[in-house]
């Protein structure tokens, strides 16, 4: 199993990782709000965090992107032609990246809600399994209610290689840098033009964050944002270097932007009552978040090693177990175990959060390291046999 970890990537999937898990399980500090003299200031800080889950998503996204897309260009770009059985071995490789673990924290879940006896009954659990639980409806509130994302990412890695195959058929490209550019802004702008169009008449009702980021028909093109920026990495990596630093501040600043928009009191882009503000919100933020998150991936692509060990092996190793991180995190571990928890004493609330993360990160470890790694194994042999 090849490994070929790029440190400052590993740092981007680390914060995501951490800010999604911290944002999810601030909710639990809550329970201190009434103790005096810090009550005041637990409140404000869950308050400020919450935004940092819907945050790491979005990183996650472009950084998927960014590297799917590293793999879709080099391969479209080799001296052999792009044929659909460059698309089927693109699938099984990410299948058996992405696959199986879900499956098995998915398959954990629904006997542990049926024994612990959790409301949990809003769709059938078998549309969970292949993805078509939030194709152009809401996804369930209260079941893995995580795996809205691992959705939208599915069916991106399935739509976009047969979207170039289909597109290299029709058109045979003889500039593959101009066909591949027009492909992937082609792809994104249709699914940008249907949020537009649902923003007039919104298909799931007002509420934004079920009906519009959380649905798959209207966030396919998150992931894209990330493809173009390895597009331009990859066909203007020297330009791409000579600019990073530019991209880093614009990503910064469009970022805490974004966060104001959001969080500010005199402006709450999520639900407003200004209609203009409202059209605006539901048909370009979420243009406007994977965009900025995108600007960091060429700084970050920059940096191939760190000098500090102990940094360099924190951030490789969280990067490594972070989709078991995700996968666990939540469904499986916060909303069983430690959501309903209702003692007030501060000493016992702060050991549980703590216990609360040496579980996420301990179950994540023992996953990637006795499962995640035997299916890459599995994975690696099934493809060279091939």
């Amino acid at each position: 199993m090849k490994s070929h970890h790029i440190a400052g990537l590993d740092i981007v999937r680390t914060i995501a990782i951490l800010a999604v898990v911290i944002a999810h399980s601030s909710e639990f500090l809550l329970r201190l709000a009434n103790v005096p003299h810090i009550g005041g200031a637990i409140r404000s800080t869950v308050e400020f965090v919450q935004p940092f889950g819907q945050f790491g998503v979005e990183l996650f996204f472009v950084l998927s992107g960014f590297l799917i897309g590293n793999i879709l260009i080099r391969t479209f770009d080799s001296p052999v032609n792009f044929s659909f059985r460059q698309v089927r071995h693109f699938w099984v490789r990410r299948w058996f990246r992405t696959l199986p673990l879900y499956w098995l924290i998915l398959t954990v879940d629904i006997v542990l809600y049926y024994f612990l006896d959790l409301k949990s009954h809003e769709m059938p659990k078998g549309l969970f399994y292949l993805f078509l639980q939030n194709l152009w409806y809401p996804h369930p509130q209260y079941f893995f209610g995580e795996a809205w994302s691992l959705s939208i990412e599915e069916w991106f890695y399935l739509t976009l290689p047969v979207a170039m195959y289909i597109c290299t058929v029709l058109a045979r490209p003889v500039n593959k840098p101009r066909f591949l550019f027009r492909v992937f802004t082609g792809y994104l702008l249709v699914f940008v033009a249907i949020r537009i169009v649902n923003a007039f008449h919104p298909l799931n009702g007002p509420d934004q964050d079920a009906g519009i980021r959380k649905v798959v028909l209207f966030r396919l093109d998150a992931v894209m944002y990330g493809v173009l920026m390895a597009w331009f990495s990859y066909y203007y990596g020297q330009v791409m270097n000579r600019i990073k630093n530019y991209l880093l501040i614009a990503d910064v600043a469009g970022i805490v932007f974004v966060f104001y928009l959001l969080r500010g009191p005199s402006v709450r882009m999520t639900a407003p009552e200004n209609e203009t503000f409202r059209f605006a919100s539901d048909a370009f933020l979420y243009v406007a978040l994977p965009l900025f998150f995108s600007f960091c991936l060429p700084f970050a692509n920059s940096i191939k090693t760190l000098s500090s060990r102990r940094f360099s092996g924190f951030f490789t190793h969280i990067s490594k177990i972070s989709y078991s991180m995700y996968l666990v995190h939540y469904s499986l571990i916060f909303i069983p175990f430690f959501y309903n928890y209702q003692n007030s004493s501060p000493l016992i609330i702060v050991g549980l959060y703590i216990l609360y993360w040496v579980i996420v990160i301990g179950l994540s470890s023992l996953l990637y390291k006795y499962f995640e790694t035997s299916i890459l194994r599995l994975r690696d042999r099934f493809a060279n046999e091939k």
